[in-house]
This record gives structure tokens, C-alpha cells and sequence, in this order.
């Protein structure tokens, strides 16, 4: 790490040898109040050259050296000049104080775009927002080193990432949360899950993030944890054009032995392309002439993590207000990662049934691309068509070595398991904003879009060994194919299609309020529709043994494989059932309707509405165990309707401070997967039939919030949250001859805590410390909660009748710091930044027949990262990341006071060098 620190210092310092410019920089106030001045505009007369001021009042830009009249000006202030001499090399300061110019403005209109992938534009946003809201946006993404959609989301407050995926909002999993881009639905690409992995959508085309964890009658009321919404980029201010390129070093993995299964010349970059394709014999269930794929796994060197991109747009001005603007972009990014721990299973009294020693070769990508286009008609009317592919896929090889008690024989054994998944999905999205009458007094937005996602695991292999063996140097099994779990190729389909629709209108009521540009009173009407369709089928062919059974060269296993084939002793059994396929159907018709009235002006500002949701599910499949492909398909078909209300209170305490209230109704309708009475067997062989008899949940949501925005940019605040769900959803354990898991309708759950968060710059906690303190920020939010699930009127066999919700931590704590300088030279900008995050122990699985629950006990992930703008043109940035590298683990409580380990491993350090050009 030394020798990395040390190279990147040397590529800075050379870098800066070729600045041949001058820094202007200094800050802008208001001269009657001292307070910052946001947005002025700051530029060297007759040039295009200069700056915005920031959040903090701050600007800063590079000039040419000599002698200008510096402009500073910003609506309803005096223009105010200044002469200043810029030097090569050297630094300006130059600090303005703006008056209130007294000149009463005519008819004057104020058009510009809203820069909300600012974090201070955001903190307004917030501040005057008439419901709880929180969001993060490109550029807070940006310092903190975020990668993707799911860690920025996991970095605000009450939110934690699960190490299994998806994210958890004040205790709450997946199917209690919502995700839309651009206020409309898209589609999950995995068949047991609600929300979209939100890992895939990377920074480069997220311009912020929304938090909606109250509910209010323009999102969809299917959520108790949070709505995500994505909100996309659309147009640069400028023309630009970047060019990226990073490589990243990983401690476990990078320049290690790495095992994986190579099957088509594609997926080192995400694409099957046909290289495992389902042979055509296999879709008629009968046994293909030969598979193309071998058993044989492939021996490599991890290399670096790597990662390209590339975007650039413009914005086109013609007429007197109309105007053209487009984003485009393209990034693609590789992971090599090894895991090695255990994996074990347990009886009730804490003895083990399966005691495996695991390794796992996971090697992924991501592909993304995006096309956006903006058309402004005029300064009242604009539409935008976005457009975004992503591709994601994970290629893993998974060795288990040890004991296998259910296997019959409690002997040690070996299994191999390869297993290549690859998610895409396709959005395209028309929308448009409007504003008719004077004062905008009527405002309309609309959207349609049309997703389609896919997700393929195709040709798993997994092959099982016993009696093992090593005798010169090669290890050697006997094949054990008892079961068509233990020796397999598997392939799997879903396909979704997803519509959606929006449409609001806002009108503003009474007298108009210059100062603040708002009606005391609005009523806002609308309309959304979301048209769910997916297909899900799955193909399997077993290893049969008619002889003896054979011994294999693990290492090698092909070519035995083949000699046996050959001879008789081995044959492929495709799976003849026609109960592997279904087909739902989701669609939603919601109309909504609320009113915001300032029941006294400028003080207490009141929202109430109410959402009508009218929900159609339908799911189509053939009775488990089906042999006849003629048998009749069951449909099952539920309709429900439901009012969700809602009711915000928003009391302005001052200028800087507010007070919140929020109380709402809203539902969790049971997932497409989850209403399907048939036996599904996952990858690590857990087997889940679902319930047709499954009912909404219905949740009770109560908020309580007090925020402070000190100053520009700061923030504190301290809420408290409570939720009551009736009906709750929970996966329970079967009485049946195998250990199979249903759904039910299990009581009741309620969940509490108290949230706090701080954003403040340092200067304003210390008054010492200068420029250092006036360039330091921190942040910080925690969140502490109480959760309990009822579970004594379900039917299934629990160890335990009351606990905590599945996946929610008592405390959740993020916190970050990050410090910007000049330690180079002036023409270069440095931000350095330390982000650390934990969590309580959480419960990941529900313990039974005696048998504790499983939590993931806590760790803390530590960040480090360093970025550098040089010149205008290149920035150089380093991330290290994971740098306490925890061990992962999870464990199980057992009634006698006893507990074991499930499963454990590390991820690494994961240090990141990147460079892009602006050209």
C-alpha cells in the first residue's frame, strides 16, 4: 500500500508542473445579514469565465493571468465589481458583500435548472418540502465514493445493506419497500423479490436519489419501509465529454489462483451469448445427444478489478426560449472476489448436521448504458425520453468440503457447484412537465414508460463426491447421484414486462406569494398505473448411476465423465414435470387527491389526502408434480380495493427549523412468487411452496420529526417513528415429512426507534483552526430501534413465538468526514474523505423445531477516499475500501444457552486508483 500511496503522490506532483494559471477564489454574502449568498454568479467581465457560488457562499475558477473587473451579482442584490490582477501560479481572494438593490423589478422571470445533484440544493429542497423527505444526490455520491444506487441508499439514515442483498429501511426488508426511476415502476429481475437490485444502477446515471419513509397519496401505498425513487440524468448546463478508466486491487483476491467455468467467448463482459444455452431436446423434456459444457473447471490468475467509462452531452439553445439538450453514457466494471469460511447446519440442541469447509470464486460485471434526451418548447413546457440497458452478471464457483449427514451415510464428502446468473433489464421513459395561467398557477407532470427485464441461470452444474481420496497427487471421489440434488445441470428463465403510467396536477388556490413563490393553499389530483406480467421456467437433468458407482478425478472431471457415458455407466434423467413454469400477473389502478393549506401563514402548513388503490394479481400454474403437459393450468385470481390516508403537519419554528408529523395507512400485497402453491428448490436447498390463500397486510405509519438547518448546508435533526403491521407476512416452517417452508398470515408486528442525523462544517463548532475548520465537514446519523413479531396465531413451528423482525438492527450508525485542500498546488483541488458505517445484530433467519434464530452479528465496514481535481480537465482518485476487513458471520442461538456458526468468510480490502479526462 506504501509503494500505491507513494506513485499516486508522484503522478500529482507532475501533473501540476504544467499549471500555468491563476486561482480566483473568495466567498459572497449578503451585506445586511452576513449569511452566504447560494448560486451568485461571480465572472471576469466580458469573458465566459467564473464560477457559482456554492453552498457555502464559497466560489473558486481558474484564469489567465492579468488584469479583469471581477462581476459579482445574483437576483434582488446590487451588482458589485472589483479589479483584480491574476498572477500564474498564484491565488486571488477576493470577498463581496451584496446589498439589496432597492429598485422595484418589473415582470421579471427567473428561469434555470434546478441543480439537485448538489447536496446544498437538496437541503433546501428538504427544508421547504411540505412532507418528510430525504434524499442524496450526484455529488454527495461523488465525495463519498459511492459506486451504485444501493450504497448510496445505505448511507441515509435508518437504512442498512444486507450482506445477502437488498436493503433494510428502519428494520424493514424487501417486501416492505417500493422503487421507481423517475416516478415510474420497473421490474425486479430476481422472481423472489419485490423491489429492483438497486446495485445496478451505477452513479454515472443517477443525477439523486429520493427517500420517501412517509407516505404521501402521490407514491404507491404497496410500502411501510421507504420508497426509492432513481431520478436520472437529463442535460448538462454545458458540452462535455469524459473518458474514465480505473483498476482496483483486491487483498484476497487480486493475483491469486482463481477457479471458474469459462462456457462462451462473452462472459468475461456479461453475455452468455449461446455458450449455455438449454439444448433444444431439454425444452421436451427428453435427453439432448451430448451438452457442450464441460464439468472441467478452469485454473486462472484473478487480475485487477477494472473499470471504463465514458458520457458526454450538450445543451442547444435556438429561438428566444427554446432549447435541446441530451446525456449520454457507458461504463462497464469487473469484481474478482474469493470467500472462504464455513457453512454448516444445526440440530435444535446445537450439534452439527452438515459441517462444510467453503470456498467461493465469484467473478461479476456490470454493463451500463444510457441515452437521454431533453426538449424545452418554451419556458413553461419541456418533455424528456430516457432510455437505459444494464446488464448485470456473477459467475461463481462454490466448493464444499466436509460432512454431510443428510446425504445418508455422515461420511466426508466434496461438492462443486458453478453457477452463472445474468440479470438485464431495458427502460424507456417518456415525460413531461408543464405550466399554464400566471404564477404558474396550474402545473401539470405525466409519464409513461415501458421496462422489460430478464433473469437467466443457465446449465448450473453441480456434481457431488464421497469416499474421497488423494493418492499421488490427485483427488479423487466416488460420483454420489442419489438424489437429483446431489449431481445436476439446472436452467432457469424469467422473463417480465412491466407498463406504467402518471400523470398530477397541481393548482394553486388564493393569493400568490411573491416572496416564496407559493399559494397559501393546493390541491393536487392525479392518477398511477403500474401493468405487471412475468414467466418463470425452469429445466433439469440429473446425473443417474446404473452400475457401480464410478470413481472421478475431481480436479478433471470431464474426461471420466465422458468414459462413463461412454460405457452405460452414467446417464442423463431430464426432470419430465409441467408443474416448472408459471405466469403472473400484477397490475395496479390507483387515483389520488390531496390538499395543502397554511392554516397560519408562514407558521403551520397542513397535507391530507387519500390514495384509492385498486390491485388485480393473477398467477397461472399446472398442480405440483405434473407429468401432463395437456393437464389444465389453475388460475388464481385476487382483487382487492383499498383508501390509503394520509395527514402531514409541518410547523415552521423559524427560518432555520421545523417541526413534522405524519400518519398514514398504507398495504403490503404478498409477491407474485409467493401465491404460487407449488415446491420451489433454491440454490442452497431450501425448499419454499407458496400460499394462494396469502391476504394483504395492512400497516399503521406514525413520524415525528424536529430539523434544524443552521446554516447553509448543515443540518440536524431528531425524529421518532412507530409502524403497526396487521396480517404480517412470514415465511414459516411446514409439518410435512421434509423440512419445506410456506407463507402465512402471521399476526401481528410492530416496529419504533428514534433517528438522528447532523451534517455541519467544522468552522461552526470551532471557532479556531481558520481555513482548515472553514473546509472540514462531518456527518453523522443514527438510528436506534425496537421491533417485535408476534407469531403464536400462525401455524408454524417457531422456536420462538415473539422476536424481533427478520432483518432489523437495534442500532445503525453512518458517519463520515471529509477535509478540501490545496496540498499540491492551487490548480489542484483535493477532498479527502473517511466513511464508516454498523449495525446491531440482526436476525436473517427464523429458528424452528427447537432450533435458534440466525443472526448476522455486527461489523463495521471503514472507507477512505481521496479525490483530486487537477486543472479543469483531470481528476485522479484513490479509494480504499473494507479496510478493517471484518469477518462476515453468521450464527445460531440454540435453546440451551449454546451458539454455533452457520457461516463465515471475509471480502477483502478493496484499494481503487481511477483517472478521467474532460475533454
Amino acid at each position: 500500500m506504501n509503494k500505491l500511496f507513494i506513485s499516486f503522490a508522484l503522478i500529482l506532483i507532475s501533473l501540476t508542473a504544467f499549471a500555468q494559471k491563476g486561482i480566483v477564489k473568495g466567498n459572497v454574502k449578503d451585506a445586511d445579514n452576513g449569511e452566504d449568498v447560494i448560486g451568485a454568479s461571480v465572472s471576469l467581465q466580458g469573458t465566459t469565465t467564473g464560477a457559482s457560488s456554492d453552498i457555502f457562499g464559497k466560489f473558486q475558477f481558474n484564469a489567465d493571468p492579468g488584469t479583469y473587473t471581477l462581476v459579482a451579482s445574483f437576483i434582488g442584490y446590487t451588482k458589485t465589481t472589483q479589479e483584480i490582477t491574476v498572477v500564474a501560479g498564484e491565488e486571488t481572494v477576493v470577498n463581496f458583500s451584496l446589498g439589496a438593490d432597492a429598485h422595484e423589478l418589473e415582470a421579471v422571470e427567473i428561469v434555470a435548472k434546478a441543480n439537485t445533484e448538489s447536496a446544498g440544493a437538496l437541503m433546501v429542497e428538504r427544508q421547504n418540502a411540505d412532507v418528510m423527505i430525504q434524499a442524496i444526490g450526484a455529488e454527495e455520491m461523488s465525495v463519498k465514493g459511492i459506486s451504485d444506487a444501493e450504497d448510496a441508499v445505505a448511507n441515509v439514515t435508518g437504512v442498512t445493506k444486507a450482506e445477502r442483498g437488498g436493503l433494510f429501511v428502519r428494520g424493514l426488508g424487501d417486501r416492505y419497500n417500493n422503487a421507481t426511476v423517475n416516478g415510474l415502476a420497473v421490474p425486479s429481475t430476481d422472481p423472489n423479490k419485490k423491489v429492483i437490485d438497486l446495485g445496478l444502477f451505477s452513479t454515472d446515471v443517477v443525477r439523486n436519489i429520493d427517500i420517501n419513509k412517509t407516505f404521501n397519496p402521490s407514491l404507491y401505498g404497496d410500502f411501510a419501509g421507504a420508497t426509492v425513487n432513481i431520478v436520472t440524468k437529463d442535460y448538462p448546463d454545458e458540452g462535455f465529454f469524459t473518458i474514465g478508466l480505473a483498476g482496483a486491487y483486491n487483498s484476497i483476491a487480486t493475483g491469486n489462483g482463481f477457479k471458474t467455468f469459462n462456457d462462451g467467448d462473452m462472459e468475461a463482459f456479461g453475455f452468455t451469448g449461446n455458450g449455455r444455452a438449454l439444448p433444444s431436446e431439454m425444452a421436451d423434456r427428453q435427453v439432448p445427444n451430448s451438452y457442450d459444457n464441460s464439468f472441467s473447471p478452469s485454473y486462472k490468475t484473478a487480475g485487477p478489478n477494472m473499470s471504463f467509462s465514458a458520457a458526454g452531452g450538450n445543451y442547444y439553445e435556438f429561438g428566444e426560449e427554446s432549447a435541446f439538450g441530451f446525456v449520454a453514457s457507458a461504463s462497464f466494471d469487473n469484481d474478482y472476489e474469493i470467500r472462504e469460511g464455513v457453512k454448516r447446519t444445526y440440530r435444535a440442541e446445537g450439534t452439527t448436521i452438515n459441517n462444510y469447509d467453503s470456498k467461493e470464486y465469484i467473478y461479476s460485471t456490470n454493463t451500463t448504458a444510457m441515452a437521454n434526451m431533453f426538449y424545452k418548447i418554451n419556458n413553461k413546457n419541456n418533455i424528456s425520453f430516457n432510455n437505459i440497458f444494464i446488464n448485470e452478471s456473477a459467475n461463481s464457483v462454490l466448493d464444499l468440503q466436509g460432512k454431510h449427514e443428510e446425504l445418508g451415510r455422515g461420511e466426508p464428502i466434496f461438492r462443486e457447484r458453478n453457477t452463472y446468473t445474468q440479470n438485464t433489464v431495458n427502460i424507456h421513459q417518456l415525460l413531461g412537465d408543464h405550466k399554464f395561467l400566471e404564477n404558474d398557477r396550474l402545473k401539470l407532470t405525466w409519464g409513461a414508460g415501458y421496462s422489460k427485464s430478464s433473469s437467466q441461470e443457465p446449465d448450473r452444474r453441480q456434481i457431488t463426491y464421497r469416499d474421497l481420496e488423494y493418492t499421488d497427487g490427485e483427488f479423487s471421489g466416488i460420483l454420489f447421484a442419489n438424489a437429483p440434488d446431489d449431481s445436476h445441470r439446472f436452467w432457469s428463465d424469467m422473463n417480465e414486462n412491466t407498463w406504467s403510467a402518471r400523470v398530477g396536477a397541481t393548482y394553486g388556490l388564493g393569493n400568490y406569494n411573491e416572496y416564496n413563490d407559493s399559494y397559501r393553499s393546493n390541491i393536487s389530483v392525479g392518477y398511477n398505473g403500474s401493468f405487471k406480467d412475468r414467466t418463470f421456467e425452469w429445466w433439469m437433468s440429473t446425473l443417474s448411476i446404473q452400475g457401480a458407482p464410478p470413481r472421478i478425478d475431481i480436479d478433471n472431471p470431464q474426461p471420466d465423465l465422458d468414459q462413463n457415458f461412454a460405457d452405460g455407466t452414467l446417464v442423463y434423467k431430464p426432470i419430465v414435470r409441467y408443474d416448472t413454469k408459471f405466469n403472473a400477473v400484477m397490475n395496479v389502478n390507483a387515483f389520488y387527491a390531496d390538499y395543502s393549506y397554511e392554516l397560519v401563514p408562514e407558521k403551520l402548513k397542513a397535507n391530507i389526502g387519500a390514495r384509492y388503490e385498486q390491485g388485480y394479481q393473477e398467477v397461472t400454474y399446472k398442480n405440483e408434480g405434473t407429468t401432463d403437459p395437456t393437464a389444465p393450468n389453475n388460475v388464481d385470481i385476487k382483487e382487492t380495493n383499498n383508501i390509503l390516508p394520509s395527514l402531514s403537519l409541518k410547523y415552521t419554528v423559524n427560518e432555520k427549523s421545523n417541526i413534522r408529523f405524519a400518519v398514514s395507512q398504507t398495504l403490503i400485497r404478498p409477491m407474485m412468487s409467493e401465491l404460487i402453491p407449488f415446491r420451489f428448490t433454491f440454490a442452497n436447498g431450501q425448499k419454499i411452496v407458496g400460499n394462494p390463500d396469502l391476504e394483504n397486510s395492512d400497516v399503521l405509519n406514525f413520524d415525528l420529526k424536529y430539523e434544524i438547518f443552521p446554516n447553509a448546508g448543515e443540518l440536524f435533526s431528531v425524529g421518532v417513528f412507530a409502524k403497526q403491521i396487521d396480517n404480517t407476512i412470514e415465511l414459516v416452517t411446514k409439518a410435512s415429512a421434509i423440512t419445506e417452508y410456506t407463507y402465512v398470515n402471521a399476526g401481528t408486528s410492530k416496529v419504533a426507534g428514534v433517528e438522528l442525523e447532523i451534517s455541519k462544517r467544522m468552522s461552526n463548532i470551532f471557532k479556531t483552526g481558520g481555513s482548515w475548520m472553514e473546509r472540514t465537514n462531518v456527518g453523522a446519523n443514527l438510528t436506534l430501534l425496537a421491533s417485535e413479531t408476534d407469531l403464536s396465531g400462525s401455524d408454524g413451528q417457531f422456536t420462538n413465538q415473539q422476536r424481533a423482525m427478520y432483518g432489523a438492527s437495534p442500532y445503525m450508525v453512518n458517519a463520515n468526514v471529509s477535509h478540501e485542500t490545496n496540498i499540491f498546488s492551487d490548480n489542484v483541488t483535493s477532498t479527502f474523505t473517511v466513511t464508516y458505517n454498523t449495525f446491531g445484530d440482526r436476525i436473517v433467519a427464523a429458528g424452528s423445531q427447537g432450533a435458534g434464530d440466525i443472526y448476522e452479528r455486527s461489523y463495521g465496514t471503514l472507507n477512505f477516499i481521496w479525490k483530486n481535481k487537477i486543472g479543469e480537465k483531470i481528476s485522479l482518485d484513490l479509494s480504499v475500501k473494507n479496510i478493517l476487513n471484518p469477518e462476515i458471520t453468521l450464527e445460531q442461538e440454540f435453546t440451551n444457552g449454546t451458539t454455533g456458526v452457520v457461516e463465515t468468510y471475509k471480502r477483502g480490502l478493496d484499494a481503487k486508483l481511477g483517472f478521467k479526462y474532460s475533454f
